[in-house]
């Protein structure tokens, strides 16, 4: 086989193989950096949101003057919601119900450092939310309750906690609170109807959230607390959470949703970002790959140049009794070395300057958690294998059609 080798290496055009590998080398750099860019900033969007379904927004309508003097809820009518189920891209559809009780919060983060609020909680129907959930706590937490149960999720903003470290804390001299520690620290929950009767209840913090407003609970709770501690009445929605079967939500959606004067909780802008976000690293990987089909078909051209130009060696080793596949074998080698030399520096340029992103990235979200640099060498392989494959496939029926 080197004999062979040497033989059939002749005419081999340095400058045609050298183009190849810097046009590859480009193209493979850019689609591996893409790929895992992709893969990062897919990881950070669904880890910020690991607690609803995916692909899900939550929109209200704008409060007027006219609204503050009437006194009067800016509510969604059964016409505006099934307009907006009748929507194309839009899943489904569902109405956040609010307690029409008294809820007291009690915070008590050691025995002399605590507070306690009025507030309100809000439900959405369980198909938008997860079944159970890891706990800030660590502990398996199902996404249930009813009036009669002693614990009951949460589901808090994010924003809510912020005001606490930021605003309440830093001016009052309280101890600020991290996300893995308020799970341990016992938030009762304290119901009241007009009879002055009460429950109180335990509240676990499930993990926050970006994507609302309110403190969300589990839909029997608030369902069967309304008809305990209120009159049962129910309210029309002030707000809806929008679902979709796409991997986000198109232009088209949002578009139409600023039209109708609504407002997406947690600002459109987000929605808009994540999409053309998406969007630019489709095109990136697009680009790589187009530098990639062009070296493969540089170095498809250069190996045929090469054959052609030993077309009289090959039909005389044809003669003398080598079979295509050896022949051949020799121009495949070649082929596979440079494939797989080419992808095992274009992943090794990648892995080196790809942190450099990922530490722009986290200086950007304290969420950003990069994921392994495992999938630029498993891409690398890949495409490596694939290329090669290729190549070979070229080489075996361009050899075979000179010695037939």
């Amino acid at each position: 086989m080197r004999l062979l080798f040497k033989l059939l290496k002749q005419n081999v055009s340095i400058t045609q193989i050298l183009g190849f590998v810097i046009v590859n080398l480009i193209g493979g750099v850019i689609v591996l950096f893409g790929v895992q860019a992709f893969k990062d900033f897919n990881t950070l969007e669904q880890s910020e949101e690991q607690l609803l379904s995916k692909s899900s927004i939550v929109i209200t309508k704008s409060v007027s003057a006219l609204n503050t003097a009437s006194g009067v809820a800016r509510t969604f009518s059964d016409s505006e919601i099934e307009e907006l189920k009748e929507f194309a891209s839009v899943a489904s559809v569902g109405e956040f119900r609010t307690s029409n009780f008294k809820v007291k919060a009690i915070f008590q983060f050691d025995e002399k450092s605590g507070f306690n609020t009025d507030l309100f909680l809000d439900a959405v129907p369980d198909e938008f939310v997860k079944n159970s959930y890891d706990a800030i706590n660590d502990e398996n937490i199902e996404w249930q309750a009813g009036v009669d149960s002693d614990t009951v999720p949460l589901i808090l903003p994010r924003n809510y906690l912020n005001l606490y470290n930021f605003g309440y804390a830093a001016s009052s001299g309280r101890p600020v609170v991290s996300e893995k520690i308020l799970g341990k620290f016992p938030i009762k929950l304290v119901a009241k109807d007009s009879k002055g009767n009460q429950k109180e209840y335990t509240g676990i913090v499930c993990g926050l959230t970006n994507k609302i407003n309110t403190i969300l609970v589990p839909w029997n709770f608030v369902t069967e607390a309304n008809e305990k501690y209120s009159n049962g009445e129910k309210k029309r929605p002030t707000r809806l959470i929008i679902t979709t079967d796409a991997k986000e939500f198109d232009d088209s959606v949002v578009d139409f949703i600023d039209e109708k004067g609504y407002i997406i909780e947690g600002d459109s802008s987000h929605v808009r970002l994540q999409n053309f976000i998406y969007a630019l690293l489709f095109v990136v990987i697009g680009i790589g790959f187009i530098f990639s089909l062009l070296a493969f078909f540089m170095l498809v051209i250069s190996i045929m140049l090469l054959i052609e130009k030993n077309k009289e060696k090959i039909s005389n080793l044809y003669s003398m009794g080598y079979s295509v596949g050896r022949i051949a074998k020799t121009y495949q080698y070649m082929a596979y070395g440079i494939d797989a030399a080419v992808w095992f520096v274009a992943a090794i340029i990648a892995t080196c300057i790809y942190p450099m992103f990922s530490e722009l990235m986290a200086s950007a979200s304290p969420d950003f958690v990069a994921a392994s640099l495992f999938i630029i060498w498993a891409v690398a392989v890949i495409l490596a294998v694939l290329f090669a494959s290729m190549h070979g496939l070229v080489v075996y029926r361009q050899v075979k059609k000179i010695c037939k």
